[in-house]
């Protein structure tokens, strides 16, 4: 099928390689509450709107129910001189019955004013929140919420707006090889396509450096985005690629085993997760691919036993996980002991409370939002009240206090133990490659000089262990969960928006674990019962 590219070749002339450029740095885009009046967004027809602004209503906080949020919107609508039909909501009104579970009122929302330059014509775009913050940038408004296709049109906007990332290239996203890849892209951009053109003549390339005419590509998107989908066919082909990606494949696939019978899957999430890529054994054996790329990703505990049971066939693997064998603890913690158990055996581990006192805790189970909690401890007293729900008549007592052990235990870890070093150590070693694309432009032509891996690799930068996904104080929802921070990402770099990991589950028993580290933790992981719902606990009847 390849070589039915020939034709585009012939088409287009190669020129000489002219003043070969370095690659440049762009800076991601932010959401419309940090735009300014005026900013520009195109679509891929040419259409231009100007944003004008973007106001959220409570300026923080939420509406108390839906009447109250109706009202709003139609005060709202009156003082901009529009009627609420005008109004093109991005988003479904959230069910009163979900916004009531998480405390306090029922929700808020945004309405941004955009200006179509050809007509002059405003236009209104409005999403519902579940809360206001009252820091702007917090209320994620953003670009992709906008229908039609429209872009912001920077510089780093044009980058964004290219369509390169896999996610936006691909329908399939498992178990593809490097044909069903190559067809994808010819669907997407067209057979006369500039990037099509880029494509195949990769595909057809014996050795690097891969010259091909620029055309309208966009190169620094073509080199971070859509080499993406180059990287894995790269392997799975055999071309010459540096570093020590083999290394990687004998240790994780098996002594003499390469990629050349592996098939490819890719994260469906636009903005990515631990892995951009899968290349996985026809044994079901799995690599991860990672491109360079500040960004960070949800992880559950099984994403990390996961890593560790890679972690036993690697060289260095069982030295690793002996020197962080307090890692290992943790995680064995959150995943036998469940909800309630891994955060009170945590915080009896870290001194937050004592096992007299998870006891007592675990007495709250039958108390309802409408009884008097008093402790006959004075800390526990204490903690209760040191955290404050927006509603204490919609607070189930045992989630609340959870919540506040919880909290207390994440941000010891993160502060107080080498947990984030550690666990990035365990993730890099482990079935983890980073890749690395060579590539420059001129004026004319755009020059992939290489592809390079390297294992272990410094994709993982930092871990943090997370309570807000699991403990609140009106439910609670689940275990703890870790941010995996990427290429030097700081917490503050995040999309506010989960951005969930989706690698398959790990099925590791404690035994398991236990015989990664050699011996038994001398914490007990053993099992809490987690509290029986009842109407009383709750304040409401269960809901399916």
């Amino acid at each position: 099928m390849i070589s039915n590219y020939n034709k585009f070749l012939k088409e287009k002339q190669m020129r000489d390689i002219l003043n070969l450029l370095d690659s440049v740095v762009i800076t991601e885009g932010v959401g419309l509450a940090n735009r300014k009046p005026g900013d520009l967004f195109k679509n891929p027809e040419g259409d231009v709107i100007a944003f004008q602004n973007l106001e959220f209503y409570p300026e923080s906080g939420s509406y108390k129910d839906l009447t109250a949020a109706e009202e709003a919107v139609a005060e709202v609508c009156a003082g901009i001189g529009i009627t609420p039909e005008q109004i093109a909501w991005t988003n479904q009104p959230p069910a009163r019955r979900q916004l009531a579970d998480e405390g306090g009122g029922y929700a808020g929302f945004g309405i941004a004013t955009f200006t179509d330059q050809a007509t002059n014509q405003n236009y209104y775009l409005g999403r519902w929140f579940k809360n206001i913050s009252p820091n702007r940038v917090q209320n994620n408004f953003a670009h992709e919420y906008i229908p039609g296709g429209f872009k912001f049109a920077s510089k780093a906007g044009a980058k964004e707006n290219t369509g390169y990332k896999p996610s936006e290239v691909l329908t399939q996203f498992q178990d593809n090889t490097p044909e069903t890849i190559m067809n994808q892209i010819v669907e997407k951009f067209g057979e006369d396509s500039d990037e099509v053109v880029a494509a195949a003549t990769f595909m057809q390339a014996s050795k690097f450096p891969v010259i091909f005419p620029k055309g309208s590509i966009n190169f620094t998107a073509f080199r971070d985005y859509f080499c993406e989908m180059l990287q894995p066919c790269a392997l799975v082909m055999g071309k010459q690629i540096k570093g020590n990606a083999q290394e990687a494949a004998t240790i994780f696939f098996g002594p003499g085993s390469g990629y050349g019978d592996a098939t490819i899957s890719f994260n469906t999430s636009v903005t990515g997760g631990l892995y951009d890529s899968l290349l996985v054994s026809p044994e079901g054996k799995q690599i991860k691919l990672s491109s360079k790329g500040k960004s960070g990703a949800n992880a559950s505990v099984v994403n990390l036993l996961k890593s560790i049971q890679e972690l036993q066939v690697a060289p260095k693997g069982k030295k690793l996980l002996e020197k962080h064998k307090d890692v290992i603890d943790i995680l064995k913690i959150i995943s036998d002991g469940g909800h309630a158990g891994a955060a009170l055996q945590l915080g009896i581990k870290y001194k937050i409370i004592t096992d007299e006192e998870a006891r007592e805790i675990m007495g709250l189970t039958n108390n309802g939002p409408k009884d008097e909690i008093r402790f006959k401890n004075k800390n526990l007293n204490t903690l209760y009240q040191s955290r404050k729900p927006k509603d204490w008549s919609k607070v189930v007592p045992l989630e609340h206090m959870l919540s506040v052990v919880a909290y207390r235990v994440a941000d010891y870890v993160n502060k107080n133990t080498n947990f984030g070093q550690a666990a990035s150590e365990i993730l890099n070693h482990s079935a983890l490659v980073q890749m690395y694309t060579e590539a420059t432009e001129s004026a004319d032509t755009i020059t992939i000089t290489g592809f390079r891996a390297v294992y272990p690799s410094d994709t993982v930068s930092g871990v943090l262990l997370d309570a807000s996904k699991a403990y609140m104080s009106t439910q609670g929802k689940g275990n703890f969960t870790f941010k995996i921070l990427k290429n030097g990402a700081k917490e503050s770099d995040l999309d506010p928006v989960d951005n969930q990991a989706d690698e398959p589950e790990a099925e590791l028993s404690t035994k398991e674990l236990d015989q990664v580290s050699n011996q038994r933790s001398k914490i007990k992981a053993g099992r809490v019962e987690e509290p029986k719902f009842n109407e009383k606990t709750y304040g409401r009847k269960k809901q399916r």
